[in-house]
């Protein structure tokens, strides 16, 4: 009887340390959805509460969001997109290093965010079902993988640029780690409105000092 006790008592256990990891895994409701695809994409934005949430707005490789979005208040230029400090053709950095990645610093884990092939991937039509919906009241995409049937919600969020939210309500805006070589001062993006989906460094201001949301991959 005793034995069965405590066998019950280590099982116990061993399941509140299983759970413990699991809710660090999946923190504030942030799951890996399996869409089929070479990464796991987030189920809600980087800071957002739920999957039609815009979430957090960073610029390109910072860890955290500010009141005002500018070459002057940019943590890698000295004020001046003539004179960067890192990722720039000096140290030949493309991808953005885990310690300037605002989703491994804010979700943890193996979070990171998407390369721009990654977003490539989610957007081929021959992987995933691209479907112009409303949800909560928010305009975006349901993104169905054709592997899995799974889906996740990619909601309109705009870009915050100097002190403004600018096409909050016409255009999804979201980060790649990906710096486009082809200028420096901007960075690869995941871009679409109700009619067009891509991935750009400028249809918009892509500068990197401009703040954009995150989705998250692992």
């Amino acid at each position: 009887m005793k034995k069965i006790f405590l066998m019950a008592l280590s099982l116990l256990f061993v399941g509140t340390i299983n759970a413990k990891v699991a809710d660090k895994e999946a923190k504030d409701g942030v799951e890996a959805v399996d869409l089929g695809l070479s990464v796991k994409w987030a189920n809600m934005n980087v800071g957002a509460t739920k999957d039609s949430g815009f979430g957090t707005y960073f610029a390109w490789g910072e860890i955290k969001p500010k009141n005002y979005y500018s070459w002057n208040t940019y943590l890698w230029s000295q004020g001046d997109s003539n004179f960067l400090i890192r990722y720039t053709a000096s140290d030949k950095k493309t991808q953005l290093m885990p310690n300037d990645d605002a989703a491994r610093a804010n979700l943890g884990g193996e979070w990171r965010m998407p390369t721009a092939d990654e977003c490539e991937e989610l957007i081929d039509p021959d992987n995933c079902d691209w479907e112009w919906t409303t949800k909560d009241g928010v305009n975006g995409y349901k993104v169905t993988g054709k592997k899995t049937g799974n889906s996740i919600f990619l909601p309109i969020t705009g870009f915050r640029f100097y002190g403004d939210v600018q096409f909050r309500a016409l255009r999804g805006v979201y980060w790649t780690s990906t710096v486009y070589t082809g200028n420096l001062n901007k960075a690869w993006c995941l871009e679409f409105d109700f009619e067009n989906i891509d991935i750009d460094f400028g249809k918009l201001s892509s500068n990197r000092f401009s703040g954009r949301c995150i989705r998250a991959v692992k």
